[in-house]
C-alpha cells in the first residue's frame, strides 16, 4: 500500500526539512512538492532532494501563480496529482502543507488498509498549543515524538463573521478544516486549500473521515516566521487586488492586515496576534482539565 505527499510549501525554512525526515521515517513512499514561490531559503533546501527518485519538485514563481488573468493555483494541484500518476502511480496521495505531520493511529500501512473503498477521506486536523514562555521544541522527526506533543482536541469552530464580531478567543483554540486524503487513479483536481477533491466533471467528491489518521498542525511556531508569513501574504494579497473573489485563507488575511514591511508600529500589532496564541500555565492546565487539550496520543479521533 504506497502513499505519496503532495505538498504545497511557501517560505516554510525552518519547517521543510523536519517534514520530509518525519514523513519519510514514517513510511511515505514519494513526495510531489511544489515550492510557491519562495525566498526565505526554503527552495535552496529543496534543491538537496533533486535527483532523488523519491521526490517531483517544482517551483512556480509569483507571476506563475498570480497575474492579470487571474490566479492559478488550482493549476499547481493538477500538476501535482498528475505528477504523483506519472512518475509513482502510487495507491494514495495525501495533500498537506509543510506544517502539517500526518499522525497515524499505530503503523500507518495498516491505516490506510482499514479506510474503505472510498476515493477520498478527510482527515481532520489539530493545531499543536504551546505555554506562554515555553520554548519551542524541536518540530519531531519520529512518530512518538509527535505523540507527546500536546493539541486542541476540541476546537471551537468559527468564521470570518463570527470573529469579526467578536476576536476575543485566541485562534489558535479555533476549528481548522480537514486536509483529504485520495485514491491518486479517482481524483482529478483538489478543491482550494486541499480541503477536498473533484471528479473529471468538477464535481466535490464525497469524503468521509479517515478515522485513525490525525494531521497535527504547528501554526504557530517562531515570531519570525510569524511575521515573515503575515508580511508575504500581504504582499500576495496586494497582487489580488485585481481579483477580489479569489479564495483566501481569512485567518492569515487578519494578520496580512496588521503586516506592513519595515513598519515597526505593524510589526509590534503582528506580534501581539502571535503572543495570545499561547495561553499561560494556569490557562492551559484548565483547558487539559476540560479536555479541550491533550496530547496527541490521546486524542479521542483516532
Amino acid at each position: 500500500m504506497t502513499l505519496v505527499a503532495n505538498i504545497q510549501v511557501g517560505n516554510e525554512v525552518e519547517l521543510i526539512e523536519q517534514h520530509i525526515a518525519y514523513h519519510l521515517a514514517l513510511g511515505v513512499d514519494g513526495f510531489v512538492i511544489a515550492d510557491m514561490a519562495s525566498v526565505d531559503g526554503t527552495s535552496e533546501i529543496l534543491d538537496r532532494y533533486r535527483g532523488d527518485r523519491r521526490f517531483v519538485l517544482r517551483k512556480f514563481e509569483t507571476e506563475a501563480l498570480i497575474n492579470a488573468e487571474g490566479v492559478h493555483t488550482a493549476a499547481v494541484g493538477r500538476w501535482m496529482l498528475q505528477a504523483t500518476r506519472d512518475h509513482f502511480a502510487p495507491d494514495w496521495v495525501i495533500r498537506m502543507d509543510a506544517d502539517e505531520f500526518l499522525y497515524p493511529a499505530g503503523d500507518l500501512g495498516a491505516c490506510l488498509a482499514a479506510l474503505g473503498p472510498g476515493a477520498a477521506f478527510q482527515i481532520a486536523r489539530r493545531n499543536v498549543i504551546f505555554a506562554e514562555g515555553q520554548p519551542i521544541p524541536a518540530i519531531p522527526q519520529t512518530q512518538d515524538a509527535l505523540a507527546a506533543f500536546e493539541i486542541v482536541a476540541q476546537p471551537v469552530r468559527t468564521s470570518r463573521r463570527d470573529y469579526a464580531g467578536d476576536d476575543s478567543l485566541p485562534l489558535i483554540l479555533t476549528e481548522v478544516g480537514p486536509k483529504v486524503i485520495a485514491r491518486a487513479d479517482q481524483v482529478a483536481a483538489y478543491a482550494t486549500g486541499g480541503h477536498g477533491t473533484l471528479d473529471r466533471a468538477g464535481e466535490r467528491i464525497e469524503a468521509p473521515a479517515a478515522r485513525g489518521l490525525l494531521l497535527v498542525h504547528f501554526w504557530f511556531t517562531t515570531p519570525g516566521r510569524f511575521l515573515r508569513k503575515a508580511r508575504f501574504t500581504a504582499e500576495t494579497e496586494a497582487l489580488l487586488r485585481h481579483h477580489p473573489q479569489a479564495p483566501k485563507g481569512w485567518q492569515w488575511s487578519r494578520w496580512a492586515g496588521l503586516a506592513q514591511p519595515g513598519d515597526a508600529e505593524s510589526a509590534a500589532a503582528v506580534m501581539r496576534e502571535y503572543q495570545r496564541q499561547f495561553p499561560d500555565a494556569a490557562r492551559l492546565d484548565a483547558l487539559r482539565g476540560a479536555g479541550v487539550v491533550c496530547a496527541v496520543a490521546s486524542h479521542g479521533a483516532l
